[in-house]
């Protein structure tokens, strides 16, 4: 607003010196220099914009996917060495899955909890995997080295299609399912993990049945 306010006051200066004769027409030249200028200067200003921050929250509000009691086709996925997994098919009871994307600054900061996440899966009988629903695969792959996450069950879609086809709005997101392809649960948001005392917040993720 106040870019326009400055503008329309230089182009009421001009018309006034337009409208005059004698000495102050001498200005005008440098008048609609000045205005000609501001013009370019604004129209290249850049906005500043709000970007919003995850949040460790179970819920949010706009945030439109998969809800508790959907039930979807788990497609299969490539592994990183181009092995497929069919999510649909697994022995597992419950598959949790961690959906993410390389672009997600954020989503780094739940590299631990993705680790003992696994061990944790094993213990308990359930398959869990982590998968990209970015569309950059070198940038996967960039990740990967440099968080060190050659041993986490990373799976991704080479045809990028699995982020809208399970309607994942929000990285990251947590969705554990039963075997069926039904939702038993769902955590959006980066979830604050402490390793030193996570034990609670582990088992939440492994509380949900399919009864």
């Amino acid at each position: 607003m106040k870019k326009e306010a400055t503008l329309q006051r230089v182009a009421s200066f001009v018309g006034i010196l337009m409208a005059t004769k004698g000495p102050l027409s001498v200005l005008l030249p440098v008048a609609i220099f000045l205005i000609a200028a501001g013009a370019v200067y604004f129209s290249f200003s850049p906005r500043r914009t709000e970007v919003p921050q995850p949040q460790a929250t179970d819920k949010l509000p706009g945030v439109a996917g998969l809800n508790e009691g959907d039930v979807v086709n788990l497609p299969a996925l490539s592994t990183l060495d181009g092995q497929s997994v069919p999510l649909g098919q697994l022995k597992e009871k419950r598959v949790l899955c961690v959906f993410f994307s390389p672009s997600c600054s954020g989503c780094t900061k739940d590299v631990e909890l993705w680790r003992d996440l696994k061990d944790e899966s094993l213990k308990r009988g359930a398959a869990f995997y982590i998968i990209d629903v970015g569309s950059d695969d070198e940038a996967l792959q960039k990740l990967v080295a440099a968080y060190k996450l050659e041993a986490l069950p990373i799976l991704f879609d080479p045809n990028h299609r699995i982020g809208p086809a399970l309607k994942i709005n929000f990285v990251p997101s947590y969705l554990l399912f039963a075997s069926n392809g039904k939702v038993l649960h769902r955590w959006d948001g980066v979830r604050n993990y402490e390793r030193a005392k996570g034990v609670e917040q582990i088992n939440k993720f492994f509380q949900y049945n399919d009864d």
